[in-house]
């Protein structure tokens, strides 16, 4: 049986806000363990779809959380908003 953590969990990260909404563990073939984590970002009145990052730790998630928040940045400033959605 597989176990499911249901968050959700909100968290600021590099301004940006980090909605966390589910964590499922995982192993790999080699027996280590993963974590397929399921965010929404929100940043500049615009709020990312639904994706999700496998990490093997926390510092891995933020770390990969960090690049997807300064990825979501530059497509906003440079104009490319057709990807979010507008939320104010």
């Amino acid at each position: 049986m597989r176990r499911v953590i249901v968050g959700p969990v909100v968290v600021e990260l590099d301004g940006a806000k980090v909605h966390i909404l589910e964590v499922v563990p995982h192993s790999w073939v080699d027996g280590k363990k993963h974590y397929v984590v399921s965010c929404i970002v929100e940043w500049g009145g615009y709020r990312s779809s639904i994706f999700s990052l496998d990490v093997t730790s926390n510092k891995e998630l933020e770390a990969k959380l960090r690049t997807e928040i300064a990825k979501m940045k530059l497509m906003i400033m440079a104009g490319r908003t057709e990807f979010f959605t507008k939320i104010k």
